[in-house]
């Protein structure tokens, strides 16, 4: 048998476990597999968060471009050239003044 072939049946055929070899540094082993699954665990929650925030990100910006649309609509239903067709167009007979109010200045 040559040596490759020895290791490998040494080490898939159980010989290593009833030597101790592996039971001599079971504690190390297991300590490794322990920091290997939190690495994995605290892998996997960032990533979750990331895409979480990524989503929110997008939905923000969603929400921000209809707010910018709803206040120009409003904006422009405002003006008093809008305000006086809609009232036309409900039939109102309010009109603009013919005189707007000004600023009456008072002297001490």
């Amino acid at each position: 048998m040559r040596k490759s072939e020895q290791i490998i049946s040494t080490l898939f055929g159980g010989r290593t476990l009833l030597q101790g070899v592996i039971s001599k540094h079971l504690y190390f082993i297991l300590y490794i597999f322990g920091l290997l699954i939190l690495y994995i665990t605290v892998n996997n929650t960032v990533e979750k968060t990331r895409v979480a925030n990524y989503k929110l990100e997008k939905e923000l910006q969603v929400q921000y471009a209809d707010y910018t649309r709803k206040t120009a609509v409003l904006m422009q239903l405002s003006q008093q050239q809008e305000i006086e067709k809609q009232l036309k167009a409900k039939g109102s007979e309010l009109k603009a003044p013919s005189n707007p109010p000004a600023w009456i200045k008072s002297t001490p």
